[in-house]
């Protein structure tokens, strides 16, 4: 099994090294291996909105850059994870331009799902979704916002199963860890 980090935040953020280290350990308790793509340092481009990985090269990004390369990672992983700071309820910037590029994973076709209209999958398998965002204190209606996001984000990805948490900057390392922990719950297959 794999997995994929798409870690959005910022560079020097004191989160990350407790966050990703944390992460990695227990994603390889659970025999899964993988990698985590910091976005700050590749060379991803805004989404066009052209549709043309729809139309003209369909299920490619016609940008020749990262953001195709995180697109192919994506959809070849088991649970896709992402990290990011939570900017007026929604992702990082960074973040947001992998998310927009990933549009080629799926179909321009439409279908009616849980009574909505949502695109048909172009894959047979998507990967399981789990998000980690970050505040520096509790804020309601932003937490609400994100939750919401992550959800809809889940369900327009195909993925089966999701959760999302949220970590403050004044999180005891133990919180921290804990928060984790809750977050891979979805995840099967735990040998420790």
């Amino acid at each position: 099994m794999q997995y994929l980090i798409l870690n959005g935040m910022k560079y020097g953020d004191s989160l990350i090294p407790k966050i990703t280290n944390s992460l990695s350990e227990k994603l390889q308790n659970k025999n899964l291996q993988g990698e985590i793509l910091n976005l700050h340092s590749k060379d991803i481009k805004p989404c066009l909105g052209c549709f043309k990985c729809w139309v003209e090269t369909p299920g490619i990004c016609i940008i020749d850059d990262y953001g195709r390369e995180v697109a192919k990672k994506t959809i070849q992983s088991d649970y896709l994870i992402y990290i990011t700071p939570v900017n007026y309820g929604g992702y990082s910037a960074e973040l947001k331009k992998a998310v927009d590029r990933s549009l080629p994973l799926l179909s321009p076709f439409f279908r009616v799902y849980h009574e909505e209209i949502h695109h048909e999958m172009r894959y047979d398998k998507y990967p399981d979704f789990i998000v980690i965002g970050t505040l520096e204190e509790p804020n309601e209606e932003q937490e609400e916002i994100f939750k919401k996001l992550v959800q809809r984000n889940s369900l327009n990805n195909f993925a089966e199963q999701s959760s999302s948490q949220i970590i403050y900057s004044s999180d005891a390392e133990e919180t921290i860890e804990t928060k984790i922990e809750e977050s891979l719950s979805i995840i099967g297959g735990n040998d420790d």
